[in-house]
């Protein structure tokens, strides 16, 4: 090993000399005196150009350092010349980006140039705490508050402990829904409820609009709708009516139980199901089961598929015939055929044995493609009123879905010999010839129920029982 220091370490020492005696003049109040020095420093390197390269990183740092102290001295193209030194000695020298961002955001007009020295040094390390919080603040202040928000949220997940910052940042800046919206998140992570809920409402009182933090307050207090409701008036006042029963029905099925906002939706919206359903339910549990059900009954008239004004009421009389006979009706009506069939079977049990019964517990019994139960009920019904015509034609239809045309045939014809005009029961006697391939009958049949019923053409076209006669010159002219 050679005795003595070497090139490099001479050339530094003797700039870092250089710098420690400006330092003083500096400290002592001689600016311009300060400045010429710095210089003098940058040219003595210049001139040792080829031994500043042979060791890059090391005077990379060097020149940072002066670069500093030129920012500090507010001499800010000095301080950008020097970082970009450093950065050509070693492009990855963080601090070196870090210093330069900063000195343009201390520049007018130069935000831009601090975003790319910010991204640089993220590239390098993207969880570095000061270009995140930098990079954040100069967005922030050039309003492209999302981004911020984003990088925030960042800083925050890398480390918790700068939340210190944005508490810094929102006595800086109290107006800033942003910022009070980064308190609230941190403290409802923490479980500070109490805390969270303060700064989510300074959010929504700087920012009226923000539908998600009226979220996390109903959230956070579900038995206090006074934020969102308050929004939701002053959309009414506005004439935003769609919005404002929006936000009304959000607060709603984030408080179902919360007697003033239901009755204010009710006095908005009296037929609203939803909130017709939340005071039925805070009658019932206030014991006052007659108001209660007045409130189901209009929901189901409402909604006709609704059974919950039936079920509430029979359990407090179960025996109840009229309603039984109404819920029946209700259950068919919205294709809930079972629960039908159930309701009219309570009813023959309960010793009601009337010819409207055994109908409708034959047509459910239809519906469900129990044909042979089906025909015996419709049978019931003709036992007590032979001219029963519906009867007869249910009857029918339920045999010809078994296959028993002969028997089919013998109801549609005692249907016609009551009502003659019954186009369903020519057509079916129509469909009944053309499965035996009677021709013959088919003509008039088809005719028939054609003439009293021109939509029957249509569906003949597609109907299977006329599958086996479709390519006969007879049936092409009825249905053309």
């Amino acid at each position: 090993m050679p005795f003595g220091r070497s090139k490099e370490e001479k050339v530094a020492d003797e700039a870092k000399t250089m710098i420690e005696e400006t330092m003083k003049k500096q400290v002592s109040g001689q600016i311009t005196d300060a400045v010429f020095e710095y210089r003098r420093v940058l040219r003595y390197l210049r001139e040792e150009k080829d031994v500043v390269n042979k060791n890059p990183v090391y005077f990379s740092e060097i020149y940072n350092s002066i670069g500093n102290r030129f920012f500090n001295l507010g001499e800010h193209d000095y301080a950008i010349e020097c970082f970009e030194m450093s950065l050509n000695l070693n492009p990855r020298n963080i601090n070196a980006w870090l210093n330069k961002a900063m000195t343009y955001v201390s520049m007018d007009k130069m935000s831009e140039y601090a975003l790319l020295c910010f991204n640089e040094a993220l590239n390098l390390d993207p969880n570095n705490e000061d270009a995140l919080l930098n990079k954040a603040n100069v967005l922030k202040l050039m309003d492209r508050h999302e981004e911020a928000q984003s990088l925030y949220r960042h800083l925050l997940d890398v480390n918790p402990a700068n939340i210190r910052h944005i508490h810094k940042l929102v006595k800086h800046s109290p107006d800033d829904p942003n910022l009070w919206r980064l308190e609230a998140e941190n403290f409802e992570k923490l479980g500070k409820k109490d805390k969270a809920a303060k700064a989510y409402q300074k959010v929504v009182e700087l920012d009226p609009n923000d539908k998600e933090a009226l979220k996390s307050l109903m959230n956070l207090n579900p038995d206090d709708s006074k934020f969102i409701l308050a929004k939701a008036e002053e959309l009414l006042k506005e004439g935003k009516t769609d919005e404002a029963k929006e936000n009304f029905m959000e607060a709603l099925s984030q408080n179902p139980g919360n007697q003033e906002l239901v009755d204010r939706v009710l006095e908005l919206y009296p037929d609203e199901p939803e909130a017709l359903r939340c005071k039925a339910e805070l009658l019932e549990k206030a014991g006052k089961l007659p108001g209660a059900l007045e409130h189901y009954k209009k929901i189901h008239e409402l909604n006709p598929s609704d059974m919950t004004y039936f079920n509430k009421a029979l359990e407090v009389n179960p025996k109840n015939i009229d309603l039984l006979y109404s819920k029946g009706d209700a259950l068919y009506n919205a294709g809930k055929f079972n629960g039908a069939l159930e309701t009219f079977n309570r009813l023959l049990e309960l010793g009601e044995n009337s010819i409207d019964l055994w109908h409708n517990k034959g047509a459910c019994l239809y519906q469900l493609g129990e044909y042979g139960e089906a025909v015996k009920a419709f049978e019931f019904v003709l036992k007590e009123d032979k001219d029963e015509v519906v009867a007869w034609l249910s009857k029918g239809a339920a045999l010809y879905q078994l296959d028993r045309y002969d028997e089919a045939m013998e109801s549609f014809n005692e249907v016609v010999k009551r009502e003659a005009n019954t186009a369903s029961a020519w057509y079916y006697k129509a469909k009944i010839a053309a499965k035996q391939k009677d021709l013959k009958l088919l003509k008039p049949f088809l005719s028939r129920a054609l003439s009293l019923d021109t939509d029957y053409r249509e569906e003949a076209k597609t109907d299977e029982a006329f599958g086996g006669v479709r390519e006969e010159e007879v049936f092409k002219e009825l249905v053309a």
